[in-house]
């Protein structure tokens, strides 16, 4: 399924587009395409993570019908932390996300782009 496709049918039933939403944004290349929720729409991951439920929610035939293609759907947590930070979700968040039925991953690097050197230094 080409990036087209997969756009098309992530966008809104109504005709618009997610790109009209502040802090929303669909980025694509050669067979991928990737939806985001940023700070400018909402403060905390789990506000975030939330409205990506939103968006997401009316669209899970679009990505049941994307898994059944054999595209690779998953929700990716992604972002910048400090040594000894933490992520909250909240247990509805979680419970909206495992509805989708899609994987959840994290994704995170620290200010300076670098993995911490200690496997463990995420303990404090």
């Amino acid at each position: 399924m080409d990036s087209a496709a997969l756009t098309a049918e992530l966008q809104p039933g109504d005709g618009g587009e997610f790109s009209s939403f502040e802090g929303v944004g669909i980025s694509s290349g050669p067979g991928w395409v990737a939806l985001t929720v940023d700070q400018r729409r909402s403060e905390s991951v789990d506000e975030q993570a939330a409205e990506l439920i939103a968006l997401l929610s009316p669209r899970k035939p679009a990505l049941d019908a994307l898994k059944k293609a054999g595209a690779s759907v998953k929700v990716d947590v992604s972002g910048v932390a400090a040594s000894g930070s933490g992520l909250y979700l909240s247990p509805d968040v979680l419970a909206g996300l495992a509805e989708l039925g899609v994987p959840l991953t994290f994704t995170t690097v620290r200010a300076s782009g670098e993995d911490e050197e200690d496997p463990l230094a995420w303990l404090g």
